[in-house]
Parts: C-alpha cells; sequence; structure tokens
C-alpha cells in the first residue's frame, strides 16, 4: 500500500517561526487532526518520492538530472547536512540554489516543515493551506506532494 503525504515547506529555507505564529497553526482545524510540524537545525530536502521525475535549469529548462545527483552529494555531508545548496547550472551557468531548480513535481529544501495527512476535504485543499500560512507567517509555503 502506498502513502500519500502533502508537505509545505517556506520558500525561505532559514525563516524562523514566531511562537506565536506556530500556535496559531496549531488551532486550526486542518492542523489538529491530521499533521506535524517538523523542526531541524540542519537543512534537509522534501522528495516528493515516486512523483519525482525530472529536474531541469529554471532559465533554459535543459535536463540537470545527471548533474544533479553529484550536485547533491557535492552540497551535503553526514555531519552538517545540506550545507550549501548554492550551485551553477552546467548548461547556462545560471548561480541558483538547489532548492529554485524546476522540479517535475515541487521539491525543496528546508529547516521546518509541515506534514498534512490527505484526509482533507473539498473546502480544506493545500492551496487553502499554503494561503493559511501565509496569511498567519507573511511567507510563501511551498506544496509537496509526495507519494511513497
Amino acid at each position: 500500500m502506498s502513502d500519500y503525504i502533502i508537505r509545505f515547506i517556506p520558500e525561505d529555507i532559514h525563516i524562523n517561526l514566531s511562537e506565536n505564529s506556530i500556535k496559531i497553526i496549531e488551532k486550526l482545524d486542518w492542523f489538529e487532526n491530521f499533521s506535524k510540524f517538523m523542526f531541524n537545525e540542519k537543512i534537509h530536502f522534501a522528495d516528493a518520492g515516486h512523483n519525482f521525475e525530472s529536474v531541469k535549469c529554471p532559465l533554459c529548462k535543459a535536463d540537470l538530472m545527471e548533474w544533479w545527483g553529484n550536485a547533491m552529494g557535492s552540497a551535503y555531508s553526514d555531519e552538517e547536512g545540506f550545507f550549501d545548496i548554492m550551485a551553477t547550472t552546467p548548461c547556462c551557468r545560471m548561480k541558483t540554489s538547489l532548492h529554485n531548480l524546476d522540479y517535475s513535481f515541487p521539491q525543496g529544501f528546508y529547516k521546518i516543515m509541515i506534514e498534512v495527512m490527505p484526509e482533507l476535504n473539498s473546502q480544506i485543499t493545500p492551496e487553502n493551506i499554503s494561503n493559511n500560512l501565509l496569511d498567519i507567517t507573511g511567507e510563501k509555503w511551498r506544496i509537496i506532494r509526495a507519494h511513497y
């Protein structure tokens, strides 16, 4: 049996949520029943699981799958986690971060993540949750639909 999880990560990897923001989020209907916060000191990668199909350059749209694996390896250490996610694409030499590449299903890096189980109804959609989070934190949140 496969699992489906909806993840929300802030576009700003280094954002710190205020205690007040956390308390407000934890009291929302969609959070109370089906969600959890994940806080990390190190940067982690939130992948889309089986939904991960490709990664492309955000500028010229060149396929970066082969390069991406090496770039991820170079940006990671067991001691520090992902310590430097800045990169220069091999295709058009664009300076960017691994977080801002064009993933076929959204994925990215985080220190804070909210995982939501998909028991949402038609009135509580991932887009509604993302908008709630933007309203509360002032930060845009990326929706990651992970399938395992």
